[in-house]
């Protein structure tokens, strides 16, 4: 990794930012991409804009850096740019030709996001929603294929769960879901930036992702892979100008959807553009640089929490193929702590989930800030 990456983040002058869960502080090349869109918009309108029709086409060379990302096949026709995950997770879901009675599989450690689509979809089109019990916060692979047959038309989940950092075996996963004739949609926000994730590899049909957490981007971006062979199959309502086959025709006429995943392409705007900054920050350090980096990080936690008194951990850790860059933890006091860490000189930042202490550490992040921060919870709970 770069020697001097937390030059890149102001951040680390304010606070020990374990928080990337929830939300990613931005490194200093979209700050700066950032402001410089915000200056032209509200200080000159489209004076310095590039036309329309450029606009639209600079999208193909965003979509490429987001492509590589996730080892797209044909990224140029795969993605599309979205706001956030939830906006990229309706677009697929109304899209899908469903019949009545279709099968929709979920799971209970979701984020409501990649669950509230589907039980509305469920009442509306009186489709069956079949739910996932996790095991000591383990989705157990044997319990998805006791629950597949011929009638899952989509399973639906985060490839890592927010709540405890659970990253599930997507390859194997698809592979069952695919040998009943489903379809697998993929919540990535919680791992993008920080895990390597290939489409290709893994085979999952769709992805959608904010790029506020681990992709370090602004509030407002976004992306949605939709496999190739599968997009001219879908037929969104979830659209704008851009998503016609004839996006520079702006006056009313006959929509025609637009080639592959750019029929999801709803406008324009700098969010394609800040979300391109980020990812290629990202890539220039390595993503297999940065899981092993957070890794090493979670190692350190895992151990503090393993060998101090009334700490327990709530995250799976024994397999390396399910550990990710969430580590959450119960101790005493858990709340509070959170809340007094926040008020410290030099606060740290780290959330509260599911009763206990969720830390997220990113690529920029020492062994020390992760000392510190444990060694601090533990004196603060011991104390209260």
């Amino acid at each position: 990794m770069r020697a001097n990456i937390r030059d890149f983040f102001p951040v680390v002058n304010k606070a020990i930012y374990l928080n990337h869960a929830a939300i990613g502080p931005s490194p200093k090349p979209v700050t700066d991409e950032t402001q410089k869109w915000m200056v032209h918009h509200k200080t000159y309108g489209d004076m310095y804009f590039s036309p329309l029709s450029q606009m639209y086409e600079d999208l193909n060379e965003d979509r490429d850096i987001v492509g590589k990302l996730i080892n797209a096949q044909a990224p140029r026709d795969e993605i599309s740019f979205t706001y956030n995950t939830s906006y990229g997770l309706a677009a697929i879901a109304e899209a899908i030709p469903w019949e009545e009675g279709d099968t929709i599989i979920l799971n209970y450690l979701e984020y409501t996001s990649n669950s509230y689509t589907y039980q509305a979809l469920a009442r509306k089109l009186n489709l069956k929603i079949k739910t996932i019990p996790h095991i000591n916060g383990v989705l157990p692979l044997d319990k998805f294929q006791a629950a597949l047959d011929q009638t899952t038309r989509l399973v639906a989940i985060s490839h890592v769960q927010f709540s405890n950092g659970f990253r599930t075996d997507l390859e194997t996963l698809t592979s069952m879901v695919h040998e009943v004739g489903g379809e697998i949609i993929v919540d990535g926000i919680q791992s993008l930036g920080a895990i390597p994730l290939d489409v290709q590899k893994t085979n999952i049909d769709y992805l959608a992702a904010g790029g506020y957490k681990w992709l370090l981007a602004p509030l407002g971006t976004g992306f949605l892979y939709v496999r190739k062979d599968l997009a001219e199959h879908l037929q969104p309502s979830l659209i704008g100008s851009m998503s016609d086959a004839a996006p520079m025709n702006l006056s009313h006429h006959h929509y025609v959807p637009g080639p592959a995943a750019k029929r999801f392409q709803a406008s324009l705007g700098p969010n394609a553009t800040l979300l391109a900054v980020a990812v290629k920050f990202l890539l220039d350090i390595g993503i297999d640089n940065i899981f092993k980096h957070l890794l090493k990080l979670t190692d350190i936690i895992i151990e503090f929490i393993q060998d101090t008194p009334n700490f327990e951990l709530n995250s799976p850790v024994n397999d390396i193929k399910n550990r990710s860059g969430i580590i959450n933890f119960k101790c005493p006091h858990a709340e509070e702590i959170v809340t007094r860490l926040r008020k410290l000189d030099k606060p740290i930042a780290v959330s509260y989930r599911e009763k206990g202490i969720r830390v997220s550490p990113h690529c920029y992040n020492t062994e020390e800030e992760v000392k510190t921060c444990l060694e601090t919870i533990s004196q603060l709970s011991s104390q209260l």
